[in-house]
């Protein structure tokens, strides 16, 4: 959304933002649930995917991925040198990619001839580094095939709406009375802003809830989690829904009880990126059991070596059904640990058995809103290698950037304004760092939370 249409629908009437809400799902709708969705709908097998594990499935869609990006994509065209595998071990024959590598010429890393079809996006990354990349439309319609497939699993049923909290602005983040959503039909979804709940706000969205007879939760976890918070700390609870399905950032143990218990449902984690998709659900023990019809996931350490079952690294995922924007052996920048066929839980799939360093914080408004999920503001700075959100005090932000050979100053306005769109009236300011903070384990949070 570029600033003047955000700025035309920020100050839109309701009844308008609900129009342009409506009208912007019925694009995206068709764009992830038309062409090959149905037939991708109505051949997911929840269960079989978890319970059985097709290693020479998974072998044939690798292969079919590289003669086709062997042929269309400039970057494999160069560099990859044989034409298919004989075993899965022999994928280390492929160069890992990164963020990096593309960011820099993403040209190498598409089909140029199918260009205009592709979706494109934009993720600010773990630390706010801003990437923008393309997506391939059968990856995004697999994707959503396989997230409304796991919804009906979740529900037990396949007709339901549903609730999704997130990043969506909705009203200004100064607005105290609701409605803070929308229901945008083409979904059955309830649409609720991730910034307005607090200790007054809270039963609203309950009330939302009973209103539009909403069976399944989904949407940002930490947010969820301040939403039972509030809920656990009245002795309030809500038993109408069958399930929630959290994505974003993750849950610890405790956390995702405190959200059962308010709730009395299950919570089931899932994992993904932005540039990929859903990746991994969790289990009831924890583990993030991949989607192993639609991805192959390995642990590399810094040399680039696979390491073994059990051992931690970063995670590394192929989409093998993204073609024409492929993710081939691409770093996602996330530590983990893969098992495979050991889980209680009975499932066969491989698992991470512990992702490391995906829980960020939250930063407190002036009026004492708890906000997480603020990657996104990073999104207009122009030029920084990266970015880091430091709260000393509630309604006092400090925004540290990393700055590149290309940094654009000025951008940093739109930072700051698009800032104060999600925090409202705080004071907000930027400082050039020549590193970002560490924790004591030496990894680099993007917000950081001193109180």
């Amino acid at each position: 959304m570029n600033k003047l249409i955000k700025k035309t629908y920020m100050n839109s009437p309701f009844w308008l933002k609900k129009i342009f809400a409506n009208v912007e799902g019925i694009r995206r709708n068709y764009y992830r649930r038309s062409g090959s969705y149905i037939r991708y709908y109505n051949t997911i097998q929840i269960e079989r995917i978890f319970e059985e594990y097709n290693l020479k499935d998974q072998l044939e869609k690798f292969n079919n991925l590289l003669r086709y990006v062997k042929d269309k994509i400039p970057f494999y065209k160069e560099y990859l040198h044989f034409d298919y595998l004989n075993s899965i071990n022999d994928i280390e024959k492929i160069p890992l990619t990164n963020k990096s590598m593309m960011k820099d010429n993403i040209e190498k890393f598409i089909n140029n001839s199918q260009k205009n079809k592709l979706w494109k996006g934009k993720t600010s990354g773990s630390t706010g580094n801003p990437f923008s990349y393309y997506r391939d439309r059968r990856s995004m319609q697999y994707e959503y095939a396989l997230y409304d497939k796991l919804y009906d699993y979740v529900t037990g049923d396949k007709k339901y709406n549903k609730i999704r909290i997130s990043g969506v602005n909705i009203v200004k983040a100064e607005c105290k009375k609701p409605p803070f959503w929308y229901f945008i039909r083409v979904y059955n979804q309830l649409q609720c802003s991730a910034y307005h709940i607090d200790s007054e706000t809270y039963k609203f969205y309950i009330d939302a809830f009973d209103k539009y007879n909403v069976k399944l939760g989904t949407g940002y976890a930490k947010t969820w989690l301040i939403l039972a918070q509030y809920m656990n700390d009245s002795n309030y609870k809500y038993n109408k829904l069958k399930g929630i399905v959290t994505d974003s950032e993750g849950l610890s143990d405790e956390e995702k009880l405190e959200v059962e218990n308010a709730f009395n449902c299950p919570v089931y984690q899932t994992y993904g990126l932005s540039e990929v998709g859903l990746l991994a659900v969790q289990c009831k023990y924890g583990h993030y059991h991949i989607f192993s019809d639609r991805c192959y996931v390995e642990i590399v350490d810094a040399e680039d070596n696979v390491l073994k079952n059990g051992e931690e690294g970063e995670i590394v995922v192929t989409d093998l059904f993204s073609f024409d924007a492929p993710f081939i052996r691409y770093r996602t920048g996330d530590m983990g640990i893969l098992r495979q066929g050991e889980c209680k839980c009975g499932w066969k799939s491989p698992y991470i058995a512990k992702l490391c360093g995906r829980i960020d914080d939250y930063i407190v408004t002036k009026d004492g809103r708890k906000v997480t999920r603020l990657g996104h503001i990073a999104k207009p700075a122009k030029g920084i290698m990266g970015m880091q959100l430091i709260q000393s005090k509630p309604g006092k932000l400090v925004i540290n950037v990393l700055p590149g050979k290309d940094f654009d100053l000025n951008s940093m306005n739109d930072v700051i304004d698009l800032a104060k769109d999600y925090l409202g009236d705080m004071d907000i300011t930027w400082r050039k760092v020549d590193s970002l903070e560490k924790t004591n384990t030496g990894k680099i949070k993007y917000v950081i939370r001193k109180f």
